[in-house]
């Protein structure tokens, strides 16, 4: 691993758990427009949770790519 894939690898470690806290941001504006519609508790608990893990799993999988892209292989 060379050392500007290191810098890079402890440059996205540093920021944190990307990925949960887009999920949780993701989660909390769901909720804040479920409410603003007049949803039912349960059908924004349910959105909450799916759009939570999709785009949580979608930011992990992002970083993981641009980790993999930093790293040069010899």
């Amino acid at each position: 691993m060379s050392l500007d894939s290191q810098i890079a690898n402890r440059r996205i470690k540093r920021i944190g758990p990307l990925s949960k806290i887009f999920g949780l941001m993701t989660a909390c504006l769901v909720s804040i427009i479920g409410m603003s519609t007049g949803l039912a508790p349960e059908i924004i608990l349910w959105r909450a949770f799916v759009s939570a893990c999709l785009s949580g799993a979608i930011v992990a999988f992002g970083i993981s790519v641009i980790q993999v892209a930093n790293d040069k292989r010899l």
